[in-house]
């Protein structure tokens, strides 16, 4: 889940624009299923969550975002949002007013949404993967490269999300996940601290991962 954009880039993206910097308290909804698309978002600080509602009500977790995403990049020629968006923590965002994107800004723009929408195909091939071990695997080496190329730490994961965002993500019950997670402790892969995950081995974790690739 790389960012779409690095922090230089980002700031002369800005600066291309109109802007109307905002807060969103976590677990404030930025945008909601179903609204008119006016504008983007640039996401500078924190973290959100995409997500859509089952008809039983049920909420279904889509992706994660971090600074540098582009929010509504996957959104591409719509009408209306087709997912929420969420605040996983108190979160910074830049309004993109869809009357100010000219030419120039929309070519670039063009060029992240094929990026954006490369990653969520790969997401989906992480949530096909049958072993629900291999799918928490996958994630956390995932998580693991976003937070390296955000200049955090790769092998101590400070999650912003819940456990049951997670599951929800992967598909799988909250029982599920904690019980994998639980797995992977004994076997001394990783080290479980409330919403703190130490990665211990991530070349065994990445064999796993590949293993399943090939299965």
């Amino acid at each position: 889940m790389p960012a779409e954009l690095d922090g230089e880039a980002l700031t002369r993206f800005e600066q291309r624009v109109w802007r109307s910097s905002r807060a969103v308290r976590a677990g404030e909804v930025l945008v909601r299923q179903g609204e008119t698309i006016d504008a983007l978002y640039a996401l500078r600080v924190g973290s959100m969550k995409a997500f859509f509602d089952e008809p039983d009500g049920t909420e279904r977790v889509l992706a994660f975002r971090y600074p540098g995403a582009i929010i509504g990049l996957a959104e591409p020629y719509q009408q209306c949002w087709s997912r929420s968006f969420a605040a996983l923590e108190n979160t910074w965002v830049c309004r993109i007013p869809s009357t100010v994107i000219d030419d120039v800004l929309q070519y670039q723009l063009i060029h992240l949404m094929s990026a954006c929408l490369r990653r969520e195909y790969q997401s989906h091939l992480t949530l096909a993967l049958t072993s629900s071990t291999r799918r928490v695997v996958a994630f956390l080496l995932e998580t693991s490269a976003t937070f390296g190329a955000l200049g955090q730490s790769a092998v101590r994961l400070r999650l912003p999300m819940t456990y049951l965002d997670i599951a929800s993500y992967l598909g799988m019950r909250h029982e599920s996940l904690s019980r994998t997670l639980g797995q992977l402790e004994k076997q001394g892969l990783i080290q479980k601290d409330g919403k703190v995950i130490e990665l211990n081995d991530l070349a065994r974790l990445r064999r796993m991962k590949d293993e399943s690739t090939r299965d």
